[in-house]
């Protein structure tokens, strides 16, 4: 049950004391007491220690400091004698902190700027000096607990009648915590919004002795079709984020210099996952986030006041998007949600902490529970051209290699070439000519549950109904419709969208017994729509609003459903989805090898049992078949390929490596990943990867040698001692032995794959 503690306004007492947990506090420290109230109107008195006492100047400036330890975490706000609150801290709970005060340029914790405010500095393009930023006053703050953690509020008020609430939520051991605000206009003139932070961070690597662009490092997760989760390590200084001290004075101080990556359209990842790491060297401290925006989205990192480096994130903005949205009286606007961590480590500490908070934050469903092995008839299969012979042959093998669902993917809803014509959702009599049911009914037969693929946000362009409809139901520019690679984009913000969209999904579950869909997204919006709405932008934000809406819709009268998240593979591959929908296509990579490379880094994008990686065999070489099954044996494993021309040894191995998924997958629902060489890059000879149980000490490790028949591993510290064998094939089939905790393989060839156990000693 929900309940509150409440900060009574303007309670913030500091003072000084002499005893901490009945220790003397040293000299030059002092206590912060913070009053606050219980649901039943007791006093509350929370104690912290903070920092050495503020000068003159800083008591000048400070009205009070609280502080919040969590899940590891220490998280230091501060308010103004103006009543601004800042965000002083936010780093891990042992490190030890350099002085935290309030500077002489405020560095508020909510970043916005609204229609015909100025900018508060010379800023260029950077989101850190944004004109209404200091119009927001603390009120109080108050915390709600939580059956998996807290949350907390800080309310503030501006002088025109504008509010906001910066939310920041906590989940049980998790370091890790959700951000997002909510602005609501009181007054009785709209407000134009041009820029809101979803989080801002002035003090990334601010720890230590060392200025920050002297140890900080930037990784940056890259994205393509078929080239997916692939990170690039940056030194701050090589992107410009430099400094330079000449006879004491910092000559970058009020640079206008930034970097920054993002989205663009409605395909959310592109280009970029939304999401990245900035490690410090000399702290060993590694900060990470993500943007959980399925659409348009921005981060950027940039100099502050020549002392701080600051970590912005957002949802569209107009300088970079276009975006422009009426705040009507009334009206609530609500950023999309950031998380934002810290953790003492590297890549593989930061991307396991990841996987905890998304874990937190997503649906709660079976299919995440059960880890279903799914097969797809698309991928190096029959690539979009289905008839009810080829299925019928196909289900037959896919039931004997132990596989729990079939997807029936593109293609089942037109006679021909289909691209232009999709939108109607009705079966081809020609490739089904005893009708699609009797298809779903023979999948069952056999065992398995049915799956359809649905690209069900969008038309073609010679579909007849899209010819018939409205202009309204679709994204439009200009007095026309957008038109990308053949296809119309519905727009969700319609109900009679969103009425039809549901139609189609009731219809085939009903009918047809469906109980997963594939819904794909191969097209995007471009600058979006200017129909009906504030600024073109705004409608993508929007779209994707009622489209996360009527997903949640669906899994309430559709508990059991299964979605798989597509888009052209990997392109919408977010945490906007991903909290709602049980799986997410990796990748439309058909080559093998190359997928190695994807399935080696994508647990860092996507948790291990959401993460869809094909496992597509098109020739009968054992070792290919090997290398396809440890692609995905980490992973979520869709099962594809030319199954009717596989051998007998092919498809024994196919069968032996499916029925080992099943006995680990309830330690990969569990474990975390881990990168012993670090993230794979496309240049590599060696590729390693593995994830950790650390409920039962057991971890398993898949390393691949696209360029080479050697590999040496490096152990995690944990493992050095690990008893290790050959998990997949069962028969080994190469030779290997640990020294000094470094795992050397020789394989029998080049190219090839193992699976490896680690039984922790």
């Amino acid at each position: 049950m929900e309940w509150k503690r409440k900060l009574q306004k303007k309670q913030i007492v500091l003072n000084a004391v002499k005893t901490l947990s009945g220790r003397a506090i040293e000299a030059g420290q002092f206590r912060f007491e913070i009053t606050e109230v219980d649901a039943a109107g007791n006093a509350i008195t929370n104690g912290y220690t903070g920092s050495a006492v503020k000068s003159e100047a800083e008591e000048e400036r400070s009205m009070g400091n609280f502080i919040i330890k969590e899940n590891g975490l220490s998280i230091a706000f501060g308010v103004r004698k103006n009543q601004v609150v800042e965000l002083l801290d936010f780093s891990t709970e042992t490190e030890s902190k350099t002085a935290l005060s309030l500077r002489d340029i405020p560095h508020p914790i909510l970043e916005v700027q609204l229609t015909g405010t100025s900018t508060r500095a010379m800023h260029g393009y950077k989101h850190n000096m944004e004109g209404a930023s200091l119009d927001f006053r603390y009120e109080y703050h108050e915390f709600k607990e939580y059956r998996d953690g807290r949350e907390l509020l800080i309310h503030m008020k501006t002088g025109y009648a504008l509010e906001a609430v910066y939310h920041m939520r906590f989940y049980n051991d998790v370091p890790v915590t959700r951000i997002w605000a909510d602005l609501t206009n009181n007054g009785s003139e709209d407000v134009g919004l041009e820029y809101v932070s979803s989080f801002i961070y002035q003090r990334i690597c601010g720890n230590g002795k060392t200025a920050y662009y002297d140890k900080t490092d930037i990784y940056v997760p890259h994205n393509s079709w078929a080239s997916e989760a692939q990170w690039i390590r940056h030194d701050s200084a090589d992107l410009n984020l430099s400094g330079m001290t000449v006879d004491g004075f910092n000559l970058p101080g009020f640079g206008n210099n930034r970097f920054w990556y993002g989205s663009s359209s409605s395909w959310s990842t592109c280009e970029y996952l939304p999401m990245g790491f900035a490690a410090d060297r000399e702290t060993g401290e590694l900060y990470c986030f993500e943007i959980e925006s399925s659409g348009q989205w921005h981060a950027e990192y940039g100099s502050g006041d020549g002392k701080c480096l600051y970590l912005a994130l957002s949802g569209p903005t107009e300088r970079e998007h276009g975006w422009w949205k009426n705040l009507k009286p009334g009206d609530t606007f609500t950023t999309v949600p950031a998380a934002f961590g810290v953790v003492k480590g590297g890549a593989s500490e930061a991307t396991a902490a990841l996987t905890r908070y998304r874990r937190a934050i997503r649906r709660k469903n079976q299919d995440d529970e059960k880890l279903n092995v799914v097969f797809n008839d698309y991928m190096n299969c029959l690539m979009g051209d289905p008839t009810e012979e080829k299925e019928h042959a196909i289900m037959k093998k896919a039931a004997d290699l132990g596989c729990e669902y079939y997807c029936l993917d593109c293609g089942w809803y037109d006679d021909g070439f289909w691209w232009n014509r999709v939108g109607e959702w009705k079966e081809s009599e020609q490739r089904f000519p005893n009708g699609l049911k009797s298809v779903c009914d023979y999948a069952k037969s056999l065992g398995m549950k049915m799956g359809l693929w649905l690209e069900i946000e969008v038309m073609g362009i010679t579909c007849q109904l899209a010819k018939d409809l409205p202009d309204d139901w679709f994204i439009c520019r200009h007095g026309k419709r957008h038109k990308d690679n053949g296809r119309y984009l519905l727009d969700f913000r319609n109900p009679n969208v969103r009425a039809y969209c549901r139609g189609v999904v009731d219809r085939l579950i009903r009918h047809y017994g469906v109980e997963y869909f594939k819904v794909d997204y191969n097209v995007t919006m471009g600058f979006g729509s200017d129909l009906n709405s504030d600024s073109c932008s705004d409608a993508i934000m929007e779209h994707y609003q009622y489209l996360h809406q009527w997903y949640e819709n669906l899994f309430r009268d559709y508990p059991d459903l299964v979605i798989e998240n597509c888009g052209s593979g990997a392109q919408r591959m977010d945490y906007g989805m991903l909290s709602l929908l049980s799986l997410q296509s990796t990748s439309d990579q058909t080559d093998a090898v190359h997928n190695a490379y994807i399935a080696a880094n994508v647990a860092s994008a996507v948790t291990p049992e959401q993460a869809g990686m094909w496992v597509f065999p098109y020739k009968t070489d054992e070792e290919h078949v090997i290398w396809n099954m440890v692609n995905g044996l980490l992973l979520r494993p869709y099962i594809s390929g030319m199954v009717w021309d596989m051998d007998e040894p092919a498809m024994n191995l196919m069968r032996e490596g499916i029925d080992l998924y099943k006995s680990i997958r309830g330690h990969i629902r569990n474990g975390v990943p881990f990168f012993p060489l670090g993230f794979g890059h496309v240049r590599d000879e060696v590729l390693a990867y593995g994830i950790q149980d650390a409920d039962t000490d057991i971890a398993y490790l898949s390393v691949f040698a696209p360029k080479t028949d050697y590999a040496e591993i490096p152990l995690p510290e944990n493992m050095k001692n690990a008893n290790v064998s050959v998990l997949y094939p069962g028969d080994g089939r190469c030779e290997y032995f640990c020294e000094d905790g470094v795992l050397k393989i020789r394989f029998p060839q080049k190219t090839a794959a193992r699976l490896f156990q680690l039984k922790l000693r």
